[in-house]
């Protein structure tokens, strides 16, 4: 009995082993063929996450908050073709990790992905994960126009969220000003207001 445990998990040990070695996901129907040191993640509808050192997503219906955030933040900035893939790199330094994080923008047939890690570089794992994924159908120019606009899309919103934050702030103090004098329209304050926290 004790040697059929041991072999048992002799076996276990080598068929974990063989599976790490070739750890494939599957994102937006794309297989993604993962290096060990990304291995042992959790995958999650079209994202799968490493804790804070690694992810992959297809970001197709979330371009412009994607985006958006490391745009404005990047302290690297490059646009590269990898493989017949458009790229877009930005890297900053990230306070969570303690130190740099990468991502990367591609295109593969006619979607986009967003590839995140640790470090400021692409390395040879992030390579190849781009490269063996099927080329994009989206020719660069188109690619680098979509990420632009998303980028423009974003500063707008930021802007428009900062117009209706003074904008409450400035009905906000109305409203205590006129509470105190007794002279304010209840009913038309509140439905001002209303309409704030719906659109917020």
């Amino acid at each position: 009995m004790k040697k059929i445990v041991i072999i048992l998990f002799i076996a276990l040990f080598f068929l974990s082993n063989a599976y790490a070695d070739s750890d494939n996901i599957e994102i937006n129907g794309i297989d993604f063929q993962l290096p060990p040191k990304y291995q042992g993640g959790e995958l999650d509808d079209d994202e799968y996450k490493l804790e804070n050192i690694f992810s992959i997503r297809c970001i197709d219906d979330n371009i412009i908050t994607s985006i958006g955030l490391w745009a404005e933040e990047k302290e690297l900035y490059e646009d590269i073709n990898i493989n017949n893939h458009p790229v877009r790199h930005f890297s900053q330094y990230n306070k969570h990790v303690n130190g740099n994080h990468s991502h990367a923008y591609f295109a593969s047939g006619n979607s986009v992905y967003e590839i995140a890690w640790t470090g400021e570089k692409i390395n040879s794992d992030i390579e190849n994960l781009i490269k063996n994924t099927p080329k994009s159908e989206i020719n660069d120019d188109n690619f680098y126009n979509a990420l632009d606009e998303s980028y423009d899309i974003y500063k707008q919103q930021k802007i428009d969220k900062l117009n209706q934050d003074a904008q409450y702030n400035y009905l906000e103090a109305q409203y205590q000003s006129k509470l105190k004098q007794q002279e304010y329209n209840e009913e038309q304050i509140n439905k001002i207001l209303y309409t704030y926290y719906l659109n917020a």
